[in-house]
C-alpha cells in the first residue's frame, strides 16, 4: 500500500493563496488545489472541512500580510506608513486587494478589523493625542477613502506613477491637510502647531515633511 499523503494546513493554505493571488478567490477549489498539490482531494479534507473554511483562512492570511505591509517603517511617520503600506500591498497583490476592498462588501469584517488595528496604531502617536477617538476615526476615514481611491486606480492599471516616493509624497500632503483641517475645526490648530514646533523628537521628525504652517 502506498504511503498516505499528508499536508499541513499551512502547506495547503500557501498553495491556495497562490491560486487566490493569481486568479481570484472564486477560482480556489478543492479540485484545483489538489491538482496543484499533485494529490487527490482526500488529504485536503483531512485538514479542512470544506472549501469555505479554506477561503476563510485565505482571507485571514491576506489580512496578516496587509498588516505586515502597513506596519513597515517606510518613513518616520507611523500614520503615513499605514497608507503607504496599503498602496504597496495593492501594487503587489492587485487581485487580492480588489477582492478585499473593491469587488464587493462580502468581506466587510476584514475592513473593520483592519481599521481597528489602524486606530490602535494612531492612538500610540503623541501628536495625535490632541484628538479624541471620534476625531481619529474621522481622520482615518478620510485618509482611507483617499488611499482606497488611489489603490483602485492602481489595481485598474490607470495610475501613471506607482513608486514608493510618489505614494509617500501624495499621502503626506493629503494627511497634512486632513489633520490640519480637523485641528482647525476643533479649535486645536494652535496646539497642533505648538506640538509640531516643540514636539517630542519622534513626532517632530515624523511630521517634518508635512508643510504645516
Amino acid at each position: 500500500m502506498p504511503p498516505r499523503i499528508i499536508f499541513t494546513k499551512e502547506q495547503i493554505t500557501d498553495e491556495a493563496f497562490e491560486i487566490f493571488k493569481e486568479e481570484g478567490l472564486e477560482s480556489v477549489s478543492v479540485r484545483k488545489l489538489a491538482a496543484k498539490l499533485n494529490s487527490s482531494t482526500a488529504p485536503i479534507y483531512t485538514s479542512f472541512k470544506n472549501i469555505e473554511e479554506i477561503k476563510k483562512h485565505l482571507l485571514e492570511k491576506s489580512l496578516a500580510i496587509l498588516l505586515n505591509y502597513t506596519e513597515k517603517e517606510y518613513t518616520k511617520d507611523a500614520f503615513l506608513n499605514i497608507g503607504v503600506g496599503m498602496l504597496e500591498f495593492a501594487k503587489n497583490y492587485k487581485i487580492i486587494y480588489k477582492t478585499l476592498f473593491i469587488s464587493s462588501n462580502d468581506h466587510q469584517y476584514i475592513l473593520d478589523e483592519f481599521n481597528k488595528k489602524n486606530l490602535e496604531q494612531m492612538k500610540k502617536l503623541k501628536i495625535l493625542s490632541l484628538f479624541d477617538e471620534q476625531d481619529l476615526k474621522h481622520i482615518l476615514e478620510k485618509m482611507c477613502i483617499f488611499t482606497h481611491g488611489i489603490a483602485s486606480f492602481l489595481c485598474a492599471g490607470m495610475l501613471e506613477e506607482d513608486s514608493l516616493e510618489y505614494f509617500i509624497n501624495t499621502l503626506s500632503e493629503m494627511g497634512a491637510d486632513v489633520i490640519e483641517i480637523t485641528a482647525y475645526r476643533k479649535g486645536l490648530l494652535e496646539k497642533l502647531t505648538n506640538a509640531l514646533e516643540e514636539g517630542c523628537r519622534i513626532e517632530k521628525n515624523n511630521y517634518s515633511e508635512w508643510n504645516y504652517r
